[in-house]
């Protein structure tokens, strides 16, 4: 067994992800215990005004907070599952163009999901670090205990939820990425290898709907853009680009490497074929010389990217251009607001 597999099967063997154990704790389905966190984390942040006279400054401050982390920790917990799930998924969708038993496939699919024990310890200790980071940063100690203990530990939940959950969707990404690499793709029927597009859309777009729920700041007010909450736009867009690529270069490389030989020895066909005058063929080497001549036509026609595309648009229409819309509302307003 190579150093490969010992590592995927210790992943396999290992407990779920602390979100995923608590929303199968919970008995809810994902999304009502995503609204639930939402709702718990948008309440515990607003409890600072129950009773207490307030000016409208300081509450659209707190409800932009509030709804910030409450839609961003909400997000990670209703849809994490569907994401990791959808992976699992994926990866048996191209058991027909990876030379993977079903064992295999099968303990790759429950690694998807899951990081070792000291895997786990080690991102929480690093996000409880970097969430007290930005919290100093952010300045938060300066505010009355009262208003700056909540958003301590919003910051912090949000980073630990971010270290837990990004790092596999990473190493997620690698896997699919290595996968590519070996993967036997069928130009023809580009559908058999198109999980690997769904492989890098599903969590783009988790993160994508984290980095447009930064808009809420706005609501505050203030001009996020000229805070360190830029940290934590930097901190989604950089995995982002990696979660993204990853899954799709190893199969694109293997997509062009398929059609360029298989266009060669249709070539090589037509180079036969063609040897003698055209003109005195008989009918049976006409019918060959179109017949190749179709198929090299399909071949070269064959897509470069393993996308689904009546799949990408509807996600594209449905999922993504709305709240990236009005997350660049937001930002050009931002940019404007800073210019003046």
């Amino acid at each position: 067994m190579s150093a490969f597999d010992e590592k995927l099967s210790a992943r396999a063997a290992a407990p779920e992800l602390p979100m995923l154990r608590l929303q199968r704790w919970s008995r809810l389905p994902p999304l009502a215990f995503g609204l639930l966190c939402a709702l718990l984390i948008v309440g515990v942040m607003l409890s600072p005004l129950l009773g207490r006279s307030f000016s409208s400054s300081l509450f659209n401050d707190l409800l932009g907070s509030a709804l910030f982390f409450g839609t961003s920790l909400g997000i990670i917990a209703g849809f994490s599952r569907s994401v990791f799930q959808g992976a699992a998924q994926d990866l048996q969708q191209l058991s027909d163009v990876i030379p993977w038993s079903e064992t295999d496939i099968e303990t790759a699919s429950m690694a998807l999901s899951r990081l070792l024990p000291s895997q786990v310890w080690r991102v929480m200790l690093l996000a409880c670090v970097a969430g007290t980071a930005h919290s100093y940063a952010l300045g938060t100690h300066n505010s009355a205990l009262l208003f700056a203990l909540p958003q301590f530990l919003a910051t912090l939940l949000l980073w630990i939820a971010m270290f837990v959950t990004v790092p596999p969707l990473i190493m997620n990404a690698l896997l699919f990425s290595s996968l590519g690499r070996i993967a036997q793709p069928d130009l023809l029927r580009p559908s058999r290898h198109a999980a690997f597009g769904s492989a890098a859309l599903r969590p783009a777009l988790l993160l994508i709907s984290l980095l447009c729920a930064y808009a809420l700041l706005y609501l505050g007010g203030d001009n996020p853009l000229k805070s360190p909450v830029l940290i934590g736009i930097v901190g989604g867009l950089v995995p982002l680009v990696g979660i993204v690529a990853l899954p799709l270069r190893g199969i694109r490389r293997r997509i062009r490497e398929q059609r360029a030989a298989t266009l060669s020895s249709l070539d090589a066909r037509l180079d036969e074929i063609t040897a003698v005058d055209i003109a005195t063929a008989n009918a049976n080497a006409l019918f060959e010389l179109d017949a190749v001549l179709d198929m090299r036509e399909r071949v070269s026609r064959a897509p470069s990217w393993p996308f689904d595309v009546d799949a990408l648009k509807r996600i594209l229409l449905f999922t993504v251009l709305p709240p990236l819309t009005w997350a660049a509302a937001a930002i050009v307003e931002m940019m404007i607001d800073s210019l003046l």
